[in-house]
């Protein structure tokens, strides 16, 4: 059923599909990447970046291009990096001369990136690097991995080769069906019906999609909630279509119908004492997510909400991957569960002695014309046996 969350997960772990190469141009052309280093002493790195993400396809967006802005120049580069839809990170020797923020421009920059949930893409010299860039690759490396170069060139094919990568990934979004995730070739929703289509390699997962036919309920609810990069919807399956495509794929298409939730109601969304109903949302994760004592004694549970996390642990995802999963479960609890509002930003660092660094932003559902919600973040460390 669309609430029952007491099934395990499931999991097919099959790579992305290689996708087309005409999907590829057409998602190269769409970004834009914002270059972010020192510009002393780093011109043949910057050059040579600027050559593979053009001819991959994309724009690439550096202050050389910049010229005959206005702003002031710590805003202008800002500006640039909110309107670029992926953050490129080239760390030298050097961290480079602290602005008025007191973060050099490439460090103010890649705060701003993270502020923004951009994709980042972060390479560091092989070189011996200076002191305070050795603090800020640190910094960097809670929530990122990084790569390393030894020379212009091996940056370019380096770089070619991680958007390449990036593009497989957003041509074969995850998706989570019920309690079954995997990877789609293509979501298609418009509010009303929705049709999911994936390759699956796991018989058991391509099984378990397949009990989803109404035919094969057994007088239970066919509905089913369904959480895709874009959203998530309560669905009331229609068909589930299986086409065998090799010895050990197939091909799987659900289409239903989205279920209205309008009507349903949900404690956070009310306020107490002192504490909105955004507030309440904010305990709930903080206490759900980073284990914090909830302040509201015997009322806790009107700021109540479940950790998805630590049924990730143990499937085999790779760090990329559980990243991605775990948005997924995350939208469906915030967005889904909780109706409050939608993730702006998402960052966990690799597991280290069972916990991981999470950084939760979201903006909270805009309830009156008149009053605009605040984002809201959480930061903190969250505990996955």
């Amino acid at each position: 059923m669309d609430d029952d969350r007491s099934e395990p997960l499931m999991v097919d772990l099959s790579l992305a599909p290689a996708p087309d190469e005409n999907d590829v141009k057409a998602w190269a052309a769409a970004q834009s990447v914002f270059i972010s280093s020192v510009m002393g002493g780093m011109t043949a790195e910057r050059q040579a970046v600027v050559a593979g993400i053009r001819q991959f396809g994309s724009r690439a967006v550096w202050f050389e291009d910049f010229g005959g802005m206005d702003d002031d120049p710590e805003d202008a580069y800002l500006g640039q990096v909110a309107s670029s839809t992926i953050y490129l990170g080239i760390l030298g020797r050097r961290y480079g001369t602290p602005l008025k923020s007191g973060y050099s421009a490439t460090h103010a920059e890649y705060n701003e990136a993270e502020r923004r949930g951009r994709r980042m893409s972060i390479w560091v010299t092989e070189a011996e690097i200076d002191g305070p860039q050795r603090d800020f690759l640190n910094a960097v490396r809670v929530f990122h991995t990084t790569g390393r170069y030894s020379s212009p060139e091996e940056l370019s094919a380096r770089v070619t080769a991680r958007l390449r990568v990036m593009a497989g990934e957003a041509l074969a979004p995850w998706v989570k069906v019920g309690h079954v995730i995997f990877r789609a070739q293509s979501v298609h929703e418009d509010g009303t019906h929705m049709t999911v289509t994936g390759q699956i390699r796991d018989a058991t997962v391509a099984n378990a999609l397949v009990a989803l036919r109404p035919s094969n309920s057994f007088g239970r609810n066919s509905s089913v909630r369904i959480t895709w990069p874009g959203g998530t919807a309560s669905s009331r399956v229609n068909m589930v279509s299986s086409v065998t495509t090799s010895a050990l794929a197939r091909e799987v298409t659900i289409t239903s119908d989205v279920v209205s939730e309008d009507g349903r109601s949900s404690p956070l969304r009310m306020a107490m004492n002192e504490h909105t109903a955004d507030d309440l949302v904010e305990v709930a994760l903080r206490c759900a997510l980073l284990g914090e004592t909830n302040p509201l004694g015997s009322m806790a549970f009107m700021a109540a909400a479940t950790n998805p996390l630590p049924g990730l642990e143990g499937l085999g995802l790779s760090e990329d991957a559980f990243a991605q999963v775990a948005r997924l479960l995350l939208t469906e609890e915030l967005e889904g569960h909780m109706h409050a509002g939608r993730i702006t930003t998402l960052d966990l660092s690799p597991s280290r002695k069972g916990k991981r660094q999470l950084r939760l932003g979201w903006m909270p559902e805009q309830i009156y014309t008149n009053v605009r919600p605040e984002p809201r973040l959480i930061e903190g460390e969250v505990s996955l046996p």
